[in-house]
């Protein structure tokens, strides 16, 4: 598409937005005004460009560089307005014109027909102008907006060119009077950067759109040429002057052409330039968000990185703590064993030294007994061997004895059933003790899971901050893949830039070669072939800087694409620091508040000892707790277990022990009662057999003496009477065998029932010793119920200790949670009134300084208006500049 150079006017405090004008008709009136580019202090030849080097404006005169605002109607404004001239220069103008007015209509005719061909959609009408400074400022037929703007665009550019074409050149005879005939090389048009391009029509200078345009006489003034005025000339050379006039038109429009190319690629090359100062600047921009983003992220990793630093620490101080704690309670643990451990043995040697305090007991019964056996066995030998009084002392001698051991059976069963209740009553204890294990245990249980769950709370408080983290560097790659896309639209852009640079260097290739072949060759004939060659080439060059106005379109489409994705990336950029900023702010605000609470911490420290004693107790022992009452209460289980099954078996011992007990002690009772019972008997029937063998002993004493006494008698008298004739009778002696043997088995009778004694009591001392074995291992089994007792005890208080700190953590986790929260709560809200005051100072800044600018834009246009459109006021005497509309002639100031 070909460049439009064209623009749009309105009034001189119109806003950027572009709109189309109406169409104008094409008029014959021509317009009153012109262009003298000596007042506006430019070069009125155009005959060298910008490219030949710089120049120096002249003090009065602004310069569109140095105006800010729409760069367009600057454009229209130097392209419609004129200075305003005295009227005997305009006069004098006009008259000038009217004496070359025939000359220049034959001279220009020809190419004037070749130059004027219709084109589709709107009509170009080319003619002659009034004078050669002169312009038309009429334009096309009514628009119809159904013309593409292509057409349009060309029609414009058409226009821009008609009018550098219709320029003087220095080289012309008879130039106009107000026009100096030698002017330096160099130009002092000043280009202005055009607006990206659009298809638009011409607007009026400062009118407003809609306001109807004076009739002109013709659109677009047709190239001028300066012809020779030689009116002396012979016949002859008719021809050869038409040629010559016709070649040096041919170089003059050669030369036409080749100045507007150079224009074009002026506005060319000042927009590239602009392009690449903006693209430079996106650059520094794109570096420095880099750089910002990279500075962002090394931040954000440092601050991660110390904040993992100062978990591992204190996860490390923790773990440091857990260890010492652990070992502490080692340390008590074998302290309390140890002290168990000494109470066992006590308890161990009290139940020996009665043991052998029993056993001397017993001892010393065992060896009272068999005193009383061999007291007995001597009375039974002295029985034999004293009479009638010592058998009565004897006996009573044996029965003392006989009812002292009585009366200490009587207190050993006493002592056994005192024990028993005793054992009874500690087996009711143990039961109590095992429900209270057992409550304890569900009672840690709980405790357990509630410090679980306060464990899963954590770690997904730990998790929302990892996601959180996760998101922030998604959108820190997301912004890195923006800048990467952006640095390949710039070098695109570069290389757009360096194929422009060569089709620049090809076209002035070309121009030079053109205007050397037009110098330099004799032949006309070839001479005009070259031109048309070179006409041919120009239109192709053309074709290409309409290639290139096409790429550099383009361009610029690709550059707003990249400042609207720069655009973009600098939002994202700038929501990323501000959630980066947040999440910093966040940190420090939790950094300030762990410090104030540390300090808070510091101040009840010194207010309160004892409490900060406690909670530094707490705060080290929480986690470890939470992490050994797994394995606390799997030992707990374990040893409730074990504790239940070594229950059971000393219920079932003690159940059997107490059956066992309660037979042998019946059985004790039942073989005492007999015993007692048989040893009464036994005593009664040898106080009987004792009396009765006593009796029979002391008649048959008594009888053996009456007998002996008889007998010596009986002997005496039988000696006396007899000599010893007669003896005893055989039966007589036979009674006396028959006594003294019964005596006899009654003697060996007493001797077996003593022996069966003996025997008796030896089983109840076996007895004894079974029931003292018994009662032992009861005792036992009752320490280690009492040991059993204590354990659960101890850890009942544990559990405790444990449930008291746990609850009193929750509570200061609670406070410090509700602190921290209302903190935020409050850092965020002034930090978004912050912001938001700051926004709206800014955009009030802006809203200003537009203001601002668009006052002195309008102020400045204006008083450059009324500079040319009436005249300089001397303001040094106190005028003021004024201005007026086009076709009003009121003033205002």
């Amino acid at each position: 598409m070909a460049r439009s150079h064209s623009s749009y006017t309105a009034s001189p405090t119109r806003s950027r937005s572009p709109r189309r004008s109406p169409a104008r008709r094409p008029s014959k009136d021509g317009s009153e005004y012109e262009m003298d580019l000596d007042a506006l202090g430019l070069n009125s030849t155009f005959e060298s460009t910008e490219l030949q080097g710089s120049h120096d404006p002249p003090v009065d005169r602004v310069d569109t560089s140095d105006i800010e605002g729409p760069e367009d109607f600057t454009m229209n404004m130097t392209y419609w307005m004129t200075a305003d001239l005295p009227l005997a220069q305009i006069k004098s103008r006009k008259e000038a014109a009217g004496r070359r007015g025939e000359i220049r209509m034959d001279a220009m005719h020809d190419e004037g027909a070749a130059q004027d061909t219709p084109e589709e959609g709107d009509r170009v009408v080319v003619a002659e102008t009034a004078s050669p400074a002169k312009r038309a400022t009429g334009t096309t037929d009514e628009r119809t907006y159904s013309t593409p703007a292509s057409e349009r665009s060309m029609e414009n550019d058409e226009k821009v060119r008609s009018f550098l074409s219709a320029l003087p050149d220095t080289d012309m005879e008879g130039a106009i009077a107000g026009t100096p005939l030698h002017m330096p090389k160099h130009s002092f048009l000043q280009v202005p950067r055009s607006s990206p391009p659009k298809a638009r029509s011409l607007q009026p200078t400062v009118e407003d759109y809609d306001t109807p345009r004076k009739p002109t006489q013709e659109t677009v003034i047709h190239h001028t040429s300066a012809v020779i005025e030689n009116a002396a000339a012979p016949s002859l050379h008719d021809q050869i002057a038409s040629l010559q006039t016709q070649l040096q038109h041919q170089e003059l429009a050669s030369k036409t052409r080749i100045l507007e190319l150079e224009t074009i690629l002026s506005y060319t090359r000042s927009e590239l330039d602009g392009a690449r100062a903006d693209n430079y600047k996106h650059t520094e921009k794109v570096a420095n968000l880099e750089k910002s983003i990279e500075q962002q992220r090394i931040e954000a990793s440092k601050a991660l990185l110390s904040a993992e630093d100062s978990l591992r620490a204190r996860e490390q101080a923790l773990d440091a703590k857990m260890l010492e704690y652990g070992e502490e309670m080692r340390l008590q643990t074998l302290a309390k064993l140890e002290n168990q451990r000494e109470d066992f043995n006590r308890q161990l040697e009290a139940l020996e030294k009665s043991k052998q305090f029993d056993e001397v007991e017993s001892q010393h019964k065992a060896q009272t007994l068999t005193d009383v056996l061999a007291e007995l066995d001597e009375l039974r030998d002295a029985n034999e061997r004293r009479q009638k009084e010592d058998q009565l002392a004897q006996q009573e001698d044996r029965e003392a004895p006989a009812s002292k051991e009585h009366a200490m059976l009587s207190e050993q069963l006493s002592i056994v059933e005192a024990r028993a209740n005793t054992l009874q009553a500690e087996l009711e204890k143990a039961t109590a003790a095992a429900k209270t294990f057992r409550q304890d245990a569900e009672s840690r249980e709980a405790a357990r899971h509630a410090a679980a769950a306060e464990s899963r709370t954590r770690s997904a408080r730990v998790f929302e901050l990892e996601t959180t983290l996760q998101s922030t560097k998604f959108e820190l790659e997301c912004a890195q893949t923006d800048v990467a896309a952006k640095q390949q639209l710039f070098r695109t852009n570069l290389d757009l830039n360096s194929r422009i640079r060569a089709l620049e260097a090809d076209l002035s290739a070309a121009r030079t070669n053109a205007i050397i072949t037009a110098r330099n060759d004799p032949n006309i004939t070839e001479l005009n072939n070259r031109i048309s060659t070179l006409q041919h080439q120009l239109k192709s060059a053309h074709a290409d800087i309409s290639t290139k106005d096409r790429e550099t379109v383009n361009m610029i489409a690709a550059q707003e694409e990249l400042e609207r994705r720069m655009n973009t990336g600098l939002g994202r950029t700038e929501v990323l620091q501000q959630s980066v900023t947040s999440l910093r702010q966040q940190l420090a605000e939790a950094h300030r508040e762990a410090e104030r609470s540390r300090a808070l911490a510091e101040q009840y420290e010194h207010e309160l000892k004892d409490v900060r004693d406690r909670l530094q107790d707490a705060h080290s022992e929480a986690d470890r707790r939470v992490t050994n009452l797994e394995q606390r209460l799997s030992k707990t289980k374990d040893a409730k277990a074990e504790a239940e099954r070594k229950f059971k078996e000393l219920q079932s011992q003690h159940c059997d022990l107490t059956e066992g007990h309660q037979a042998m002690m019946d059985d004790v009772r039942d073989k005492a009662e007999d015993a007692v019972r048989k040893a009464s008997m036994m005593l009664e029937q040898e106080r009987l057999e004792k009396k009765r063998v006593i009796r029979d002993l002391q008649r048959s004493k008594a009888d053996l003496e009456n007998a002996r006494a008889d007998i010596a008698q009986r002997d005496a008298e039988l000696e006396r009477s007899n000599d010893g004739e007669t003896s005893l009778s055989p039966m007589e002696a036979k009674e006396k065998d028959a006594e003294i043997a019964s005596l006899r088995n009654i003697i060996r009778k007493q001797v077996t029932e003593t022996k069966s004694l003996r025997i008796e009591i030896t089983a109840m001392r076996k007895d004894n010793g079974k029931l003292r074995a018994a009662m032992d291992s009861h005792n036992e089994n009752a320490t280690s119920i009492k040991n059993l007792k204590g354990e659960v005890d101890a850890l009942h208080a544990v559990n405790t200790l444990l449930q008291s700190r746990l609850e009193d953590q929750e509570a200061i986790n609670a406070a410090m949670d509700k602190q921290l929260a209302s903190m935020l709560s409050k850092l965020m809200k002034e930090k978004a009134k912050t912001v938001i005051g700051k926004r709206d100072e800014q955009w009030q800044d802006n809203v200003g300084q537009m203001r601002n600018e668009k006052e002195l834009l309008g102020r400045v246009l204006l008083r450059q208006w009324g500079r040319e459109e009436l005249g300089i006021a001397d303001e040094k005497q106190g005028e003021r500049q004024t201005y007026q509309y086009q076709h009003l002639k009121g003033e205002k100031t």
